[in-house]
């Protein structure tokens, strides 16, 4: 294959079938198991088919690697599921072939060229593809012909994949006669290797290989990263390996319990800022290399991403048994920040977790929750510097440096949303996510009530209560003339135009107009509802006036 190359990549065009013949590859051992469905198999298949019989060529992407040198094989970043496939495909060709009566020169010579090769070193063939510690031997025996019993969801994925691809192989040459069937095959071969094409990208550079892999890919770096550490962790463990994939094997295992796809990053970030130093999502595996050397550092690491996995995940489960004899506001409060579930301040939330005392942890976490929602209110999520100070802070916790409630708003000083800024904020603010909505309104309520907890609403059914809009989301022609097409895209969705109403015979008032709507809202059992009914007619003007006096509550409801 020719080559080019540029920063650092090479790139070499050819099929998928040259690859094989020209490399070996290999899946790093611990990298991710064979997922492809039977679905995706029978894509590859059908469009392999219909590129053939059509004679154009078919790309099938590019396969990034990562070449380590000293004729060694070349590691797979991208592309582990399209090879692997391809390598079934042309073992159950060669089978064919044999149940044919092709010659044993023309078996072996399918196997030689794409399938293994022989190594003078050891006396023996080796194969050209190498899966993962899971999946490698059952693998090889189906390139082999000795396949074993599954024991895992990847070896049925690999079986079956096995298993289509040699009723495809039949399927194609069932139509020819005997004689020509040989024929048909080796023409497949053929295709394989020159027609369907791919673009190898070989460098030499990990953390390279897998940012090429982020810009080919929707998941990205974030998936990859978390991959990357674990092979780099494992490589130093050396001879305690098993001990390191236990510890990484149980880390994932906590962490199954969020139901966030880029869960392992996430928790891989959010521990080293909270304990060690800040790092961005893509630094995170040039971080870990450039700290973690030798086997006792990395195994120390390991069994700490462990230990914190279990409180990470905590964090996210007010109800874990962990919070057991932390106050109840405590896990009131951090049911109140997972509602909002600030990124940034997360990295905070667990270093205070992992140091704080339980009633030093109630303050802190009902500060945050009041933290979290002041910065919603006021769109100040975003900021840059918001992360630092969070990420700051966190770190500060871990070593000692803030071990009060004093000292963590004095280092959030620049986070926090103040009495008056958030007021301001506040009798602008609109909610366009309904549940939001409904929580500010059911807490302010509780503030208006004077309760001892306003941030915290325990039950929030949406069949119980409504959320209404007084100025109707869609209001009928001809009604609500007091305000413009412009006004109506301004304030429906101000929160002094929502209020909440119980789920009764009488309560859906829809598009009714306000003086339809008026006794029903004067009715109301809650408060800041009931005020609604005190205007003449509802205009931008009223709106402003209830949403100025909600702003009043809001400092209550959320205070610092």
């Amino acid at each position: 294959m020719a080559g080019e190359v540029a920063k650092g990549f090479k790139f070499e065009p050819g099929g998928i079938g040259g690859i094989f013949k020209a490399h070996r590859l290999k899946v790093p051992t611990f990298q991710r198991e064979y997922a492809w469905e039977d679905e995706q198999v029978d894509q590859l298949l059908q469009d392999l088919n219909r590129a053939k019989s059509d004679n154009a060529d078919y790309f099938l992407g590019t396969i990034v690697t990562i070449d380590k040198g000293k004729s060694g094989p070349l590691e797979i970043v991208d592309g582990q599921q399209r090879l692997t496939t391809t390598a079934l495909l042309i073992t159950t060709i060669r089978e064919v072939q044999a149940d044919l009566g092709q010659s044993p020169q023309v078996i072996e010579s399918i196997n030689t060229e794409f399938l293994s090769q022989f190594d003078r070193k050891t006396g023996g063939h080796v194969p050209k593809l190498v899966l993962n510690i899971d999946d490698n031997e059952f693998f090889s025996g189906l390139v082999t012909g000795v396949i074993p019993e599954p024991t895992r969801e990847s070896h049925r994925r690999l079986l079956a994949a096995y298993k289509l691809s040699k009723s495809f192989v039949r399927t194609v040459i069932s139509t020819f006669s005997e004689a020509d069937k040989p024929g048909v095959l080796n023409d497949w071969l053929e295709f394989i290797e020159h027609g369907a094409s791919v673009i190898l990208v070989r460098t030499d550079d990990a953390s390279k290989a897998f940012k090429m892999f982020e810009t080919l890919n929707d998941r990205g770096l974030k998936t990859s990263q978390a991959d990357l550490v674990k092979s780099y962790l494992f490589g130093q463990a050396e001879l305690r390996i098993e001990e390191a994939q236990s510890r990484w094997s149980s880390m994932k295992d906590n962490l199954e319990e969020i139901s966030d796809d880029d869960r392992a990053i996430n928790f891989l970030r959010h521990s080293m800022i909270a304990t060690r130093v800040f790092v961005r999502a893509e630094e995170v595996y040039d971080k870990v290399q450039n700290t973690f050397r030798g086997t006792t550092n990395a195994l120390n690491f390991l069994n700490a991403l462990e230990q914190q996995s279990r409180v990470y995940i905590a964090t996210y489960q007010p109800s874990a048994a962990h919070w057991q004899g932390y106050p109840e506001s405590a896990t009131k409060a951090l049911t109140t920040f997972n509602k909002f579930d600030l990124k940034p301040a997360r990295p905070l939330v667990l270093a205070l977790t992992l140091k704080y005392s339980a009633n030093e942890f109630d303050k802190a976490i009902r500060l945050l929750a009041s933290i979290c929602v002041r910065l919603v209110i006021a769109s100040r999520t975003r900021s840059g510097s918001n992360e630092q100070a969070f990420a700051t802070a966190a770190l500060d916790v871990s070593e000692g440096r803030i071990s009060t409630i004093s000292q963590l708003k004095v280092a959030l000083k620049n986070v926090i949303v103040s009495d008056a800024d958030f007021r301001s904020e506040f009798e602008r603010a609109r909610s366009s996510k309904t549940e939001l909505a409904r929580y500010y309104l059911r807490a302010l309520e509780s503030a208006n009530a004077d309760e001892k907890e306003p941030w915290y609403v325990p039950n929030d059914d949406p069949k119980a209560i409504n959320l209404e809009h007084i100025l109707p989301q869609n209001p009928r022609d001809g009604e609500w003339a007091e305000f413009s097409d412009e006004d109506r895209r301004q304030f429906t969705k101000r929160i002094g135009n929502l209020c909440l109403l119980n789920n009764s015979g009488n309560s859906d008032i829809g598009n009714l107009p306000y003086d339809k709507k008026k006794k029903v809202l004067a009715a109301a059992t809650y408060p800041t509802t009931s005020m609604t009914a005190k205007w003449e007619s509802w205009t931008p003007q009223a709106i402003e006036e209830r949403q100025k006096e909600l702003a009043g509550l809001a400092i209550k409801a959320w205070p610092l």
